[in-house]
């Protein structure tokens, strides 16, 4: 029976554990489909100046980030050195590094199926217009090409892209998007149906996720932070919570000077950030994946809404039966999560999305 060579691209190099998670998850569970799967170790130059020890492009403009990239440069580095560590480790990355789509027709000589992945691909805002490369355009006709749950973040982007998108997304075989509420944007330009289904993270459980995370327990107990935007009302909530039960605090956030009282965890991998959670007694947070993995890990959490995410928030929380984990002012965070419900409604939630990918797969 003949290997088939799956290779999915996406945003796998962030510094951003939703990100690299998401990554990994959709490798993950085509393998467990037993197929052979690499990452395509792809730069998009412009998304990923954010994340460069050196942020050379945007010192005359704001000379302060100097300064900043300065003060933390041993942090930063130390994040780097983690996530391309993890990387290394799980992604299988291709031989070759690739900045340009047309350098990456090569890879038709060595791959039968081709997948644009999860995160913010498709944000045009993000990428500055149509990156060729998160639509397979360097693909050849005959390959299957499928997309598994881009994002386009917005119902609407700042410049008008319809003729762009349009002909960016013709050529690709299956097309899904992650949001619900990007439908109305691009169903419009295509007459393939566009399914919506799950970001690759909640189509594993917890147990897959287990062979990533150190068995070397720790006893120590811990309320665990991860603020992805800053939040006053995150913060305040935080630091009362912290003091009234005697907990300690382990902290990530994306503000160096978030104000939280606890250790500052920033720099950890993406498998650490994993032992976090699942070993926290309470998780407090504004991001959608450490609120999906919370979930996965049955956790008591708090999530707080924000700009970019709370629709997201809200609607996986609301489908799952769990509204009242998002924060208000009679929040109580040791209310009991009855988890047995919650797991159901998980597994009949992936049913849908699997099924897309298995069909896709089989050319169903």
């Amino acid at each position: 029976m003949k290997t088939i060579k799956v290779t999915t691209i996406t945003f796998h190099c962030s510094y951003n554990y939703g990100s690299a998670l998401q990554t990994f998850a959709l490798k993950a569970l085509l393998e467990k489909k037993k197929y052979v799967v690499n990452v395509i170790d792809f730069i998009h130059k412009k998304d990923f100046e954010q994340y460069r020890l050196f942020r050379t492009s945007v010192y005359l403009k704001n000379p302060k980030s100097f300064i900043g990239d300065i003060l933390f440069l041993k942090k930063n580095y130390k994040r780097k050195r983690n996530f391309e560590i993890f990387a290394k480790k799980y992604f299988n990355l291709t031989k070759k590094k690739y900045y340009n789509y047309k350098d990456m027709k090569e890879l038709n000589n060595e791959f039968d199926i081709f997948i644009c992945g999860s995160d913010q691909i498709w944000n045009l805002d993000c990428t500055q217009g149509v990156e060729p490369a998160y639509f397979l355009k360097f693909a050849n006709k005959d390959k299957l090409k499928i997309a598994y749950a881009p994002s386009l973040a917005h119902v609407k982007f700042a410049k008008n892209y319809d003729a762009d998108l349009k002909e960016a997304i013709k050529d690709l075989d299956y097309i899904s998007v992650r949001e619900e509420s990007t439908l109305p944007l691009i169903q419009p330009l295509t007459e393939k149906k566009i399914s919506v289904v799950l970001d690759p993270t909640l189509l594993l459980d917890q147990k897959d996720y287990e062979l990533i995370i150190s068995q070397n327990e720790n006893k120590l107990e811990y309320v665990f932070v991860y603020m992805l935007e800053y939040s006053a009302e995150l913060v305040k909530y935080c630091n009362e919570f912290s003091s009234k039960k005697g907990i300690k605090v382990i902290y990530i956030a994306s503000n160096k000077f978030s104000g939280i009282k606890g250790k500052n965890a920033f720099g950890i991998g993406p498998d650490k950030f994993l032992k976090y959670i699942k070993e926290a007694k309470y998780i407090i947070t504004n991001s959608f994946h450490a609120t999906v993995f919370s979930i996965i890990f049955n956790k008591k959490f708090v999530t707080f809404t924000t700009k970019r995410s709370s629709s997201r928030m809200v609607d996986l929380l609301d489908k799952l039966g769990i509204p009242e984990r998002i924060y208000n002012e009679n929040f109580n965070i040791d209310k009991d999560i009855d988890y047995d419900m919650v797991q159901e409604k998980l597994i009949d939630m992936r049913k849908s999305s699997l099924e897309y990918l298995n069909k896709a797969l089989k050319r169903e």
